[in-house]
């Protein structure tokens, strides 16, 4: 599997949030995750709904895109958010739903977590020390 360099994923991840279907709130989440099976890189963006709780996390989207390939392996995910003209802006952490979701596919406790404008690398373990 290659290593692939934060800063190749963090701009995979901004290209992937120009997709954002987000008409509600206008906030363009983009994440580019690493998967070893293949070494492959899955991309996924936000999708609103109007019942915001259907609303699906960039982070998910890219997830289930590589679960659907059968690739259950994450090793790293980088997160960015743009505006209307794909300039990056302050990204958030993930939110808790999304940290599950990537524990439930992690290959350890330990996969890179890259959030664009952030200065630190963080692992999962660090924002989610206790999973289910």
């Amino acid at each position: 599997m290659p290593d692939i360099a934060s800063d190749i994923l963090v701009d995979v991840a901004r290209k992937a949030a120009l997709a954002a279907y987000s008409p509600y709130s206008k906030f363009r989440v983009g994440a580019a995750a690493l998967f070893a099976e293949s070494g492959d890189i899955y991309t996924g963006c936000n999708v609103e709904n109007a019942s915001f709780g259907l609303t699906i996390c960039a982070e998910r989207v890219a997830i289930c895109k590589a679960a659907s390939e059968n690739c259950r392996q994450l090793v790293k995910i980088a997160i960015a958010v743009v505006d209307a003209n794909g300039l990056p802006q302050v990204a958030v952490m993930p939110c808790g739903a999304c940290l599950q979701f990537m524990r439930e596919f992690a290959v350890s406790a330990q996969p890179e977590i890259i959030v664009d404008g952030h200065k630190q690398l963080y692992t999962l373990k660090d924002l989610l020390p206790r999973p289910f």
